[in-house]
């Protein structure tokens, strides 16, 4: 079927159309372009949501030479409780993850050491569910507020 493709044909019967002098050719044709970047511009910006990353440039922390041995070592232990939470933030999420797979998922061990690291309570609290974030509210939440109070001046 494509082994006689002949493309050039097809082309100058275009150009030839094109090139026909009609009163709203110009008017068709910017229609034409525009209807095709509003179509695309909206797919791309709304059926395809994302989220550009926030700039954030670090190069180096910069720390006093007199620092003593207790803020080295205060400074160590505070990152540390930082990625144990986050560690245990996200142990939490392979076990909710686990269970609705019907996995078996052991992280005792894990989440002892967790306990011991930040306590009872932020333990329990790394291991509660986040509240998922909402960016837009649909239509159905916005007719259950109903219309919107005028702004007072």
């Amino acid at each position: 079927m494509f082994n006689n493709l002949d493309v050039t044909g097809g082309l100058s019967d275009f150009w030839t159309y094109v090139r026909e002098p009609r009163p709203h050719r110009w008017a068709v044709w910017g229609v034409a372009i525009a209807l095709t970047w509003v179509v695309f511009h909206g797919v791309s910006e709304y059926l395809i949501p994302y989220e550009k990353p926030k700039p954030s440039i670090v190069y180096f922390e910069n720390w006093k030479a007199t620092r003593s041995a207790a803020e080295i070592r205060a400074d160590w232990v505070a990152r540390a409780k930082e990625t144990t939470l986050r560690n245990a933030e996200k142990r939490a999420e392979y076990q909710r993850f686990a269970d609705s797979m019907g996995i078996e998922y052991d992280s005792s061990e894990a989440d002892k050491v967790t306990r011991e690291t930040l306590g009872e309570e932020a333990a329990a609290a790394a291991k509660q569910k986040p509240a998922p974030v909402q960016t837009r509210s649909t239509l159905a939440e916005r007719a259950a507020r109903g219309p919107a109070a005028p702004p007072q001046n």
